[in-house]
């Protein structure tokens, strides 16, 4: 399936883009820029594992982990980071080049916590950051729940604007990002209707 990377995943059906079953590609394209996403499966720890450490040479602050400790995790740990949720990895050109994480709260069964999202500097403003939102927004659905959770750092605007385009609203609520001291803020959408 191919679509217009500045509309991003709008116009794709469920039945497009539904589960991300292992080798299942959205295909976006924007002129002569194509990128796919897809599901993370088991084998993909050494490109999840690069993937972290970019994010955080590329965006430190933005991110409640370390280079350190992402750099000392193991195989296993990074095979246990693919276990209880679902990851997205977005590829360009034959390159990893972004990802974004899901998981669902252990608490409450009807929310999902969107994380660990990054995409590489030379996709951005491309599309790529709404498909990946999208592809954790659509397993929500799927999975039965009805609102997408994420925290992202205040100062951070153009990560917030991003956030907001795709439906997302802040809560009013705030936290403090234990390493740097830097203020996150809380923001929700219905796993229903985000993209409207």
């Amino acid at each position: 399936m191919t679509v217009n990377a500045a509309t991003g995943l709008q116009g794709a059906t469920t039945a497009h883009i539904n589960a991300y079953k292992p080798g299942q590609k959205v295909c976006i394209t924007e002129s002569d820029m194509r990128f796919e996403v897809r599901r993370a499966v088991i084998g993909d720890e050494p490109v999840l594992r690069a993937l972290r450490l970019q994010a955080l040479t590329d965006s430190p602050r933005a991110f409640s982990s370390t280079y350190e400790r992402e750099l000392a995790r193991t195989t296993e740990d990074w095979r246990r980071w693919l276990a209880p949720g679902v990851t997205f990895l977005l590829e360009a050109g034959g390159e990893p080049r972004g990802l974004v994480a899901g998981s669902r709260d252990p608490h409450d069964f009807s929310v999902v916590h969107l994380m660990a999202m990054w995409v590489h500097p030379d996709l951005r403003g491309r599309g790529a950051a709404h498909a990946l939102v999208s592809s954790v927004k659509t397993w929500a659905a799927e999975v039965g729940a009805t609102q997408v959770r994420l925290n992202v750092v205040e100062s951070n605007g153009c990560a917030r604007q991003c956030y907001e385009r795709a439906g997302f609203r802040a809560t009013g609520r705030q936290g403090v990002v234990e390493k740097t001291g830097d203020v996150e803020i809380k923001m929700t959408c219905d796993a229903s209707s985000c993209d409207k």
